[in-house]
């Protein structure tokens, strides 16, 4: 259990048993992002269908809060910060990632970025299949960060590198793959495999562009990466279901 221990250390603000004691292996954590999704997936699962007397808004924002709530927020810390970077110029570009003020254009990104899970969740509700797009979507998303944790160049002067090099062990990201796709399969069947691959390019070329800019992965990169992909996710899954 100690790679869930450290998947939720990693992803959330639940306390967890801390062992001080000396691994004799590396972890396997990156295996368990995609439980650790899953437990959100369930979270919001339970506001979609068993609040029924409250608007399709105020379930979103109830569902936003508890992942928001459960993380710290981190993760919509990641996404204004990469676009405070991104606004920068060139040679203050990660002085302005790191801020701790989140600047205009994180502020603007941060609301379009809610009014977009919004919106995509008022139009889940309507769908059939939608207690399973907003299952899926919190799981495709810590697999997402999971499988570029193992397979983007990670940032140098990231603490996230150092955790990677000398805790995580990178074949259990495929593991996490292939766990999100067996459940994928299950729910949607053919479709379920074809919108995976479809956010898998799509959350690639995302991934991508960032590690480039910042001159690879960082936590704020992966933050960020996990808000596209709900977003992506929710959006293909709209799309697959009509």
């Amino acid at each position: 259990m100690t790679g869930l221990f450290d998947a939720l250390a990693i992803l959330t603000r639940i306390p967890v048993p801390q062992s001080g004691e000396t691994r004799p292996q590396k972890s396997w954590a990156l295996a368990w992002f995609p439980v650790v999704g899953a437990l959100f997936g369930a979270l919001w699962m339970i506001w979609l269908q068993d609040v029924p007397t409250l608007s399709v808004t105020l379930r979103a924002i109830g569902a936003l809060a508890t992942e928001v709530l459960l993380t710290g927020g981190l993760h919509w810390d990641g996404w204004a910060d990469v676009f405070d970077g991104w606004a920068a110029p060139a040679q203050k570009r990660d002085e302005a990632r790191r801020d701790s003020h989140i600047g205009t254009v994180g502020v603007l990104w941060l609301i379009l970025g809610v009014v977009g899970f919004v919106g995509l969740w008022k139009g889940v509700a309507f769908v059939y299949g939608d207690a399973v797009i907003v299952f899926m979507a919190p799981v495709i998303a810590r697999t997402a960060i999971a499988a570029g944790l193992a397979f983007m160049p990670v940032s140098d002067s990231s603490r996230l590198a150092g955790w990677f090099k000398e805790t995580a062990n990178p074949r259990s990201a495929f593991i996490a793959v292939v766990i999100t796709a067996v459940i994928a399969e299950a729910l949607w069947g053919w479709r379920g495999l074809a919108g995976l691959a479809l956010i898998a390019g799509l959350v690639g070329m995302f991934m991508g562009y960032w590690s480039h800019f910042f001159r690879g992965v960082n936590g704020d990169v992966l933050g960020a990466t996990v808000i596209f992909t709900e977003l992506a996710s929710m959006t293909i899954g709209l799309w697959l279901w009509r």
